[in-house]
């Protein structure tokens, strides 16, 4: 009953209430419980200065926020240029280092160029011939002994890897064809035997392009090393030897043997190189389409067909096969070798 007594003179209270002249005052007409009409004077200052007072901290609570985030953006701000100020310095320390380091790195080139050449400018003053890069193996100069070295013939700019023997006699031998186990196919096609393939250190052929441009550069000698499966070698030299370019199809050029191994190749000198894709012989068998390479098994400078054939098919156990690694005129027969190796050297 009290709570609706307070409700209804609440409303009676909102609904009846004026203000005087004054903005300090107001005044409030009210019924007592006779419904006797009654005035209120209410003083307002004193909520006015309160209401101004909130208004005001609420103001400067919201200045006061946004001089914070104000001065938190400048510091970002500050901060991110300060940053950015000593990178620029870094980079620039940087970039001078490396200019620094370029300068000195491309002068001691310079100086040490020049020095080479001062060094070559004497000796051609001295011999009368000018220090020249390997034409061959017999032109490299290297305590390392037998291996791979490269060589820059004198028409070939770019130059190519060689495999140099040092043990026979001491002297640099290079080599263009090794047969040791039969890993690697050497019944393979034209292409293929004109630019070489293999393992320089263990099975290969160098490539007849590669063997026509050393040999073009003056006299070779041959030098044929060939071993069976009981552990015993033979050898043929020939004082002369060359192949021609392709034009020739590779043209064998041989003569001057000697050696234990018997002359086996004098047979096929002036023949073409044959491939089993490439018939350059004179060999006529339609079985074999005309081609002793498919006879053969191998590629060679074939006639009708071979007494020698050191590309032939690789054969373990010492067989007897006109297929074979063969060399004919040291057993007299189609025995196939455990290994062969061909090599060349300028006289």
């Amino acid at each position: 009953m009290f709570k609706t007594w307070i409700f209804g003179f609440s409303l009676f209270v909102l609904a009846s209430t004026t203000t005087s002249n004054s903005s300090e005052n107001v005044e409030v007409r009210l019924l007592d419980n006779q419904n006797a009409p009654l005035v209120a004077t209410l003083d307002m200052s004193k909520a006015d200065e309160r209401i101004k007072q909130f208004v005001s901290d609420a103001i400067g609570a919201k200045m006061k926020n946004i001089e914070e985030t104000v001065k938190s953006k400048q510091f970002l701000s500050d901060a991110l240029k300060a940053i950015m100020r000593e990178q620029e310095v870094n980079l620039k320390s940087q970039i001078a280092n490396i200019e620094r380091n370029l300068t000195d790195q491309l002068t001691d080139y310079i100086n040490d160029k020049v020095d080479k050449k001062d060094e070559e400018n004497v000796m051609t003053r001295k011999t009368g011939d000018p220090k020249q890069r390997p034409i061959d193996c017999g032109d490299v100069k290297s305590n390392k002994g037998s291996g791979i070295y490269k060589i820059y013939p004198k028409h070939s700019n770019l130059g190519f890897d060689v495999y140099c023997d040092y043990e026979v006699d001491n002297t640099g031998w290079t080599v263009f064809q090794r047969r040791i186990n039969g890993k690697i196919d050497f019944y393979r096609g034209w292409e293929t035997y004109e630019n070489g393939f293999g393992d320089l250190e263990e099975e290969f052929w160098l490539g007849n392009q590669k063997i026509h441009t050393i040999t073009k550069q003056g006299n070779y000698e041959l030098r044929v090393d060939i071993s069976d499966f009981d552990g015993s070698k033979a050898y043929a030299k020939y004082v002369t030897f060359s192949v021609g370019d392709a034009s020739t199809n590779y043209k064998l050029t041989v003569s001057g043997y000697s050696g234990t191994a018997g002359d086996s190749l004098a047979y096929h000198n002036g023949q073409a190189f044959t491939t089993k894709d490439r018939d350059n012989d004179p060999w006529r068998n339609p079985k074999n389409n005309n081609n002793c390479g498919i006879k053969r098994q191998g590629a060679w400078w074939y006639k009708t067909c071979a007494y020698s054939n050191l590309n032939g098919f690789y054969m373990k156990g010492g067989k007897n096969s006109d297929k074979g690694i063969l060399w004919y005129h040291w057993k007299n027969t189609d025995y196939s070798f455990k290994s062969s190796s061909m090599m060349i050297r300028r006289l």
